[in-house]
């Protein structure tokens, strides 16, 4: 058991490695995708492992993030048929913002990997993860609604075993680090609404003094939530950012937690406050 855990602490550190090749097992849009489940693991021994959906998308084509923007469509991952699962949890990449005319949506080119935090019901038991994905690809002229099944068997270690680190290691790794961390100084971040009119967040920013061009911002919040694009000038060494929210009133996002995500890929950063 111990060994596991150490494989999902030193995942970080094998980001370094060579990343392992992805072979296409479900494709979509005329090969503009391709998906799998991989696993940090050759074999479990009953303790939480590290695995992943992995995605590489051909040129030109882009998916989306849990908040897709004005026009994409977000992910929905169904672990349901799964067996000898306890838990599974999956985090989400910074995504990129793609600015098109009256358009602005969030989400990833090329790839992208999301992690997983897979926790086995029984130790002595095969993890059968099945997976009904539904997601859409875009490119500049069409977008493509697209579903695949996806699955993956990962057997238990032999009794006494310990779990053994599998080819995809590295790759997982590095989706790893590509998460948004938290901020070095959380105090650098401030958020507050602006007074007197409809929903708007005002963020202030204290985290990119001069010359540091100022970093994009993208709001993570609840399901069904629009966030609008930011707004941005600098006041000395401070960011100032404004955004619009379509929400009724102040009163909706009431104890909602809310995620403010800097930058992106593996230097995006985040701050956390709650209204």
């Amino acid at each position: 058991m111990g060994t596991t855990k150490t494989l999902w602490k030193a995942a970080a550190f094998a980001a370094a490695l060579a990343l392992a090749p992805l072979p296409a097992a479900s494709s979509g849009a005329g090969g503009a995708s391709a998906a799998r489940i991989a696993s940090a693991v050759t074999a479990h021994d009953g303790a939480p492992f590290l695995a992943g959906v992995d995605m590489r998308l051909a040129p030109g084509w882009k998916t989306y993030w849990k908040n897709p923007g004005d026009s994409g469509i977000a992910p929905v991952f169904d672990w349901s048929a799964s067996e000898n699962l306890a838990g599974i949890d999956l985090a989400w990449p910074a995504p990129r913002r793609f600015d098109d005319p009256g358009d602005v949506t969030f989400g990833y080119a090329d790839e992208v990997v999301w992690p997983l935090r897979v926790v086995p019901a029984d130790p002595a038991l095969p993890v059968a993860l099945r997976l009904a994905l539904a997601y859409g690809v875009c490119s500049a002229s069409i977008c493509v609604p697209r579903t695949a099944d996806l699955a993956l068997t990962v057997p238990p270690a032999a009794p006494g075993a310990a779990a053994a680190p599998s080819a995809d290691l590295p790759r997982l790794a590095a989706a790893l680090a590509r998460l948004p961390q938290p901020l070095d100084d959380p105090a650098a971040l401030t958020v507050r609404w602006r007074e007197a009119e409809a929903p708007v967040l005002e963020i202030a920013y204290t985290g990119c003094p001069r010359p540091c061009a100022a970093p994009p911002l993208i709001v993570d919040g609840p399901d069904g939530v629009w966030f609008g694009v930011p707004e941005v000038r600098r006041a000395g060494d401070t960011l100032h950012y404004s955004v619009e929210v379509g929400a009724l009133s102040t009163a909706t996002l009431a104890g909602e937690r809310l995620g403010f995500i800097l930058g992106g890929g593996e230097d995006a950063r985040i701050g956390w406050w709650t209204p």
